[in-house]
């Protein structure tokens, strides 16, 4: 018996891409901790170095979180404002980490190699293909994007992407 070709060309050696998972935190340290989590379960069988990927969650929430307690010493239980987001496909796994500050970001960061603050960013950029901040009446949203090994995505490919964000 052959095999029907549209089953054939339907497999893929990774899972299908899932609707954006999503998680959301309170304004508290362990916030970062459960988003490294998130992120490195979010990866698992695909592609991706799991660390990688957490590192870059764990990074963005850091400032996610650092931004909400500037706005509010404390924050109540019942509010969780930051957001993580990731989409994974066979190409690019799309991280998305939101907080309440309307502020933008600063246009450099200043720490160097050895400061205790202001490397995060630096660091997303080390890994991340591409990076990106949206804006909103509620808040911004910091993208990152990790391509799969051996994938480099095209202008328009990540002109979409970040159209669709």
């Amino acid at each position: 018996m052959t095999p029907d070709p549209a089953v054939i060309a339907d497999r893929s050696p990774y899972p299908p891409a899932p609707a954006p998972a999503s998680l959301s935190l309170h304004v508290r340290r362990d916030a970062v901790r459960d988003a490294r989590r998130f992120a490195a379960d979010a990866v698992a069988g695909h592609p991706y170095d799991p660390y990688e990927v957490a590192l870059l969650a764990s990074e963005l929430t850091t400032n996610a979180v650092r931004a909400a307690e500037a706005m509010h010493p404390s924050w109540p239980d019942d509010i969780r404002p930051i957001g993580v987001a990731l989409t994974v496909t066979d190409r690019y796994a799309h991280l998305a980490v939101s907080d309440p500050d309307t502020e933008p970001l600063p246009a450099q960061q200043h720490g160097g190699l050895l400061a205790e603050r202001g490397r995060g960013l630096a660091i997303v950029d080390q890994h991340a293909a591409a990076r990106w901040v949206t804006y909103t009446g509620h808040g911004k949203t910091v993208h990152a994007l990790i391509t799969a090994p051996g994938v480099i995505l095209t202008t328009v490919e990540l002109a979409e992407i970040r159209e669709a964000s």
